[in-house]
């Protein structure tokens, strides 16, 4: 017996008296047994509340204890003892129902302080005189608690003359509930056995963390029983929380899948991009919306770094399952070792019930007490009827002969001693059986469906040739039950009908199992089964990764990936194009690293055996190239981009594919890496061989036309961009509909064109609806929401509403912070933004404070004279100037020189920094000087951009004041009254630029960074 602490008594007496002077009983004491324990915690928190001092105590007799002393002992030491009967409590201890007769008659009249309480069905042993029962199963929870309330605290209870005790730290839900969500939670082990003390260590914790979730880890060594013990706890407090999700946390990538598909349970909006799905259920999860109560169990986690990402805080707990030890730093960890002897016993007892207690202590012994091994010998033992002595002969006799084929760890041997008479009968009596174990053992640790091996329902013929008979005999469906039910019998492996993401029929083999089937198989028979383990994961390839409909069918082949050697199998053209769908997938779900981290182990092993430019690495590496410019290693994709550009050029001609998608990728490594021009000269010749190859239509052409229009715009060809864009989306349309994202990202292009042409009220409209669309479909956080996000607001300032786009700046860079980090162009590019939002809507403070990061931070990732960099000066010297900074000038100066060596004399953003250049030159009272400037930039900006665009008239508007200023007053006035005119018209006589030049202010030409 183990006595728990105390459960919210007022006091510790052995009795006391309610103000009205009714007598109150004492103390009382709930014993229980471990599977019970929800029930124990809801009977303390109602009589609790009733005003009666309780504390739990876990009915655990050991075997060979006296049953009667034992009872003796838990009845005197309260008045009252409120037994919580099931068929785990008279189970416990291995006693039988006379051994349980025979100690309650000994007992006497003490037992009229025990109070039965039935929670579960049980056979009651007869008893030696009459007790009222409490029968609390099949009732309402107000019912069970006005039965167990008049029972145990009688009349004073019914005439709430009880005093009340405190809250429970936590109110306990009633057993009887089950939770809203329960997701990817392995079936309850029927034959799990003992680990009391550690699930009560476990609840404790768990219930008494207070203000955020602090992990709990079980930690311990392969074949301990961690898993098993992380599912017990999930279906024994099942009833206490509101969600309860299960996630394999071996893999990041894995475990972020899985915590994504939690989003759906949650009424999220569905996102295309798993960082943003995730992102938001950690969100709900930490909110408690719409459930507060959570338990979310990583089973198998590997290093804490990778999963501390993923780790929600709130008001839930957190379970982690894990081999690796340096867990204990960041999580209270529970550590788990073999089974305790009697635990060993009593579980080889309950498999295999024949069994005598020595018997089972023998096998218990010569087992290590590990768990793993002993369900192989128990499930060995039951179903066979093979006597002790004889299957530990049979285990010694192999083991040797197997130990010499493979070293082993300490825990392994007993696992190979377990494994090894089940799997010698196997092998002889169902060879197709030991052929799929050693198959498996080739793939993830995760159940797998049976379908990847026979090629889904209604197929004709497997997809790939298995090892005889495996081959036939899982084509027939009687046959492959049978197989099934060998392993399963045996408990060499689990089958089941249920994996993560749906219902099917799966095996799953313990990764300790895997690692001892592997080691233990020749290198040749090895390779063979490796092979055909990456050709299965071929043919389960669905072929599109970029279409949302087969990435659920991806997720499932990741985990298989490392354990087949799919990533370093050069040979089989098959899997080459697997490894590449997988990059493409990745990529296009937002997991750039994961993406890469694939791409660059597939890519130093296909380069040893196929060579430096085999077509298949030409792909991978362009794909590779994608993923490292989306994960900011801009240097990193320019060097691969030109490499496979230069061999595909010469060697595939310049109208093949791989030398366009090549051409494409170092297009916009050039851009992302400040060369805009050279960026555009290849994106123009690229477009122009697309089309003469391809044709218009084609995809390539189309994908070639964004790009292009892309470089114009960055070269202020705003006009022939729009043109482009506007084709280019109206094509797509067409062709893959109003939202897929290659039409979206045309879509969201043609409005920002619009925007630098001038027309804000247009580009504002449409950019509301794109944004709103990006929104529904992708997520707040996907790159091409933020990107949308961004443009929007700033159409929204341009528009005139600088309240409502200082709002949607200052959200833009908060979601820009949370997705790429502070330092990535995107994130910069954001905070200038918001700084002219805030200069413009009054904060010159702020707007000050955020134009100098920006600017700093631009100018030390990406270098002085990066167009991101002088946009950023250009943006920061308005602010300065407004602000009375005499550096102002002189940072003008400079972006304004950099500015026509970068990008030319006719830029449109050369022309807007000389517009502020002028500006400060009228601020240093040289109107005549100014003057000289504004004309020449008008003159340049009514040519560039037109005589009715709001920049040309900014540059007009501030020459009527030079003009003005050295006395040229009928000039000034000719020019101011032309000016407004075109003002009011283009832009409305509410505008705040049409408002700031009839009150004769010196007008600004801000810049807005464009996405690279």
């Amino acid at each position: 017996m183990t006595s728990d602490d105390p459960v919210n008594g007022p006091d510790q007496a052995t009795g006391h008296t309610d103000p009205a002077g009714a007598d109150v009983p004492g103390p009382v004491r709930i014993s229980y047994v471990g599977t019970d324990r929800m029930w124990a915690e809801w009977v303390g928190q109602q009589l609790g509340h009733a005003g009666l001092t309780t504390t739990l105590e876990l009915w655990d007799p050991r075997p060979g204890q006296d049953l009667a002393e034992s009872l003796r002992a838990e009845l005197v030491r309260a008045d009252r003892t409120v037994a919580l009967f099931s068929d785990g409590y008279f189970q416990a201890g291995a006693r039988g129902p006379s051994d349980w007769s025979a100690a309650f008659a000994s007992v006497g009249d003490k037992l009229n302080r025990l109070v039965p309480v039935v929670v579960g069905p049980c056979n009651v042993p007869a008893l030696p005189v009459p007790l009222a029962f409490v029968e609390l199963p099949d009732v309402t929870e107000e019912s069970a608690r006005r039965l167990l309330l008049d029972r145990v605290a009688g009349a004073a209870a019914r005439d709430g003359r009880v005093g009340r005790a405190g809250e429970f730290r936590q109110p306990v839900r009633f057993p009887g509930n089950s939770p809203a969500v329960w997701g990817g939670v392995p079936l309850r082990n029927i034959n799990f056995t003992g680990r009391d003390r550690a699930l009560l260590v476990l609840r404790e914790r768990m219930t008494t963390s207070v203000a955020a979730v602090v992990p709990s880890a079980v930690q311990g060594m392969g074949g301990v029983g961690k898993t098993q013990l992380a599912i017990e706890y999930a279906h024994r407090f099942a009833s206490d929380y509101d969600l309860v999700w299960y996630i394999r946390a071996e893999q990041p990538t894995v475990a972020r899948d899985d915590l994504a598909r939690l989003a759906q349970k949650l009424d999220l909006p569905a996102s295309d991009d798993l960082g943003e799905t995730v992102q938001r259920v950690l969100d709900a999860l930490r909110q408690g919306i719409p459930y507060r109560r959570w338990l979310l169990i990583f089973d198998n986690a590997a290093r804490p770094a990778d999963l501390h990402p993923l780790l929600p805080t709130g008001q839930g707990h957190v379970l982690v399952t894990s081999r690796n030890i340096d867990w204990r730093s960041s999580a209270e960890v529970l550590e788990v070792d073999v089974y305790r002897r009697a635990e060993s016993v009593r579980f080889m007892r309950r498999r295999a019930p024949h069994l005598s207690e020595a018997e089972a202590n023998l096998v218990a012994e010569r087992l290590g007490d590990l768990p793993l091994a002993l369900e192989a010998a128990g499930a060995w033992l039951e179903v066979t009827g093979m006597p002790v002595e004889e299957y530990l002969r049979l285990a010694e006799t192999n083991l040797p002969k197997l130990l010499d084929q493979v070293p082993v760890i300490l825990y392994q041997r007993e696992v190979v001693m377990a494994w090894a008479v089940p799997m010698n009968r196997l092998r002889n009596e169902r060879p197709a059986a030991a052929q799929l174990l050693r198959l498996c053992a080739f793939l993830g640790s995760e159940p797998i469906p049976v379908s990847l091996f026979i090629g889904g329902q209604g197929a004709d013929e497997s997809p790939v040739q298995l090892p005889a008979p495996l081959h036939a005999q899982l084509r027939d469906p009687v046959q492959r039950g049978q197989i099934l039910h060998e392993i399963g019998r045996y408990a060499l492996a689990k089958v089941g009908h249920e994996t993560a993401s749906a219902r099917a029929q799966t095996i799953q083999l313990h990764r300790v199992i895997q690692g001892v089937v592997r080691d233990l198989l020749p290198r040749e028979q090895s390779e063979e089964l490796k092979g055909t383990a990456r050709r299965l994961l071929a043919a389960a390839d669905p072929g599109y990764p970029d279409d949302r409909a087969t990435w659920d069918r991806y997720a499932a082949l990741v985990p298989h990936l490392e354990p087949s050697g799919a990533v370093h199998d050069s040979e089989d053209p098959a899997v080459r194009q697997l490894i590449i769908n997988l990059v493409r997938y990745l990529h296009r779900r937002g997991e750039f690293a994961a993406s890469r981290d694939l791409g660059r182990q597939a890519a130093k092993s296909w380069r040893l055996v196929l060579g430096e430019y085999a077509d298949e690495l030409n792909t991978l590496n362009v794909h590779l190239a994608n993923s490292l410019r989306s994960n900011g290693e801009r240097d990193a994709a320019r060097e691969i981009d030109e490499q496979v550009l230069d061999y595909a050029y010469t060697q595939l001609g310049p109208n093949h594919r791989t030398t366009v998608w090549a051409a494409n990728g170092l297009a916009a490594d050039m851009r992302q890496l400040g060369d805009w021009r050279g960026a555009c000269e290849l994106d123009r010749d690229t477009l122009q061989r697309c089309r003469r190859a391809f044709g218009i239509d084609d995809k390539d052409t189309m994908r070639a036309a964004h790009n292009y229009a892309v470089a114009l715009r960055m070269m202020g060809e705003f006009h022939e961009a729009l043109e482009l864009d506007q084709d280019t989306a109206q094509r797509r349309r067409r062709q893959q509909g109003d939202t897929r994202q290659p039409t979206m990202l045309s879509v969201n292009n043609v409005a920002r064109d619009m925007r630098e042409c001038g027309r804000y009220a247009e580009a504002a409209e449409m950019q509301e609806v794109t944004f709103a669309e990006y929104r529904k479909l992708y997520g707040d956080t996907h790159p091409d929401t933020l990107r949308a996000m961004k443009n929007f607001a700033v159409s929204v300032r341009k528009a005139g509403d600088y309240a409502r786009s200082t709002a949607l700046a200052r959200e833009s860079l908060e979601l820009h912070r949370q997705r790429f980090g502070e330092d990535h162009p995107e994130t910069l590019a954001a905070t200038t933004n918001l700084a002219n939002d805030l200069r413009l809507h009054g904060d010159e403070v702020e707007a000050k404070a955020r134009a100098q990061h920006a600017h700093t931070r631009f100018r030390q990732t990406l270098g002085s004279r990066h167009p991101y960099t002088l946009i950023g000066a250009n943006n920061l010297a308005i602010t300065l100037r407004l602000t009375g900074d005499r550096h102002a000038r002189d940072l003008d100066e400079l972006t304004w020189s950099a500015f026509r060596e970068v990008l030319g004399e006719d830029h449109p953003y050369t022309l807007a920094c000389a517009t502020n250049l002028g500006s400060n030159l009228y601020a240093a009272d040289d109107p005549g000087a100014s003057r000289q400037l504004d004309q020449e930039v008008l003159d340049r900006s009514r040519r560039v951009r037109g005589p009715d665009h709001s920049y040309t008239l900014a540059c007009a508007t501030n020459l009527a004041m030079d003009l003005r200023a050295i006395g040229e007053r009928a000039a000034a006035h000719s020019l101011e009254l032309d000016t407004l005119d075109r003002y009011t018209r283009v832009l409305g006589p509410n505008h705040p630029e049409t408002t700031a030049a009839t009150a004769r202010n010196r007008q600004d030409c801000d810049i807005e960074p464009p996405p690279m």
